[in-house]
């Protein structure tokens, strides 16, 4: 029969033996897996993060080759109105030796239309017309107009007993009818225009 103490001896090494062989039977822990780089996902970024798209290069394309445009899709370009030639001879218009003008007074809204025979002088207040020729559009033309030359000088009447001023020209130049704007007589007080020409009445034959 064994002692005591080496029964106790033996008891503590079966324990021990015991123990070593469960820690031997547990299992090995698993190895850390390698980690896996996380793919962008489609939709909004979260609040706070940053992400930015890996630069691509796009190649340059290459040109493209243009057909040459032929003459035939070219349009020519219309004639200027300068360049057309008068086709046969030039319209002569009928002359006249009377004008018929109309004056205003600027100042005084006061207006008056009188006769201006042609090379005869003829006062309008402190303006002297005299008329050069007067003339009015051919049946041919497409628009019926007067036209005058005129020339108007500015002479006040002379006060009593004092000597009358010399005449200062306003005015020279051709006066259209249909355009009174287009070549206007410019006094600070008054202002005239064409209104049309005509021929002188026949003289009236005495009463026998």
């Amino acid at each position: 029969m064994r002692s005591p103490p080496m029964l106790k001896f033996a008891l503590q090494l079966a324990v021990i033996a015991a123990v070593a062989g469960v820690a031997s039977a547990q299992p090995a822990p698993p190895a850390p897996a390698a980690p896996v780089e996380a793919t962008p996902k489609a939709g909004p970024t979260p609040k706070g993060a940053s992400e930015e798209a890996p630069p691509v290069d796009v190649p340059t394309p290459a040109p493209i080759a243009v057909p040459p445009i032929s003459e035939k899709e070219v349009a020519a370009a219309p004639p200027s109105p300068t360049d057309a030639k008068p086709a046969g001879p030039p319209v002569r218009r009928a002359r006249y030796d009377v004008a018929v003008i109309e004056a205003l007074d600027k100042v005084t809204a006061e207006s008056l239309r009188f006769e201006a025979a042609v090379g005869r002088p003829i006062r309008y207040k402190s303006l002297v017309f005299t008329v050069k020729a007067c003339e009015r559009s051919a049946p041919e033309e497409a628009i019926d107009d007067s036209i005058a030359y005129v020339t108007v000088d500015s002479q006040p009447r002379p006060a009593p007993g004092r000597p009358a001023l010399a005449p200062r020209q306003t005015f020279k130049g051709w006066m259209y009818a249909s355009s009174p704007s287009l070549h206007p007589l410019e006094h600070p007080v008054y202002d005239a225009w064409l209104i049309t020409c005509r021929a002188a009445a026949p003289p009236i034959a005495p009463a026998r």
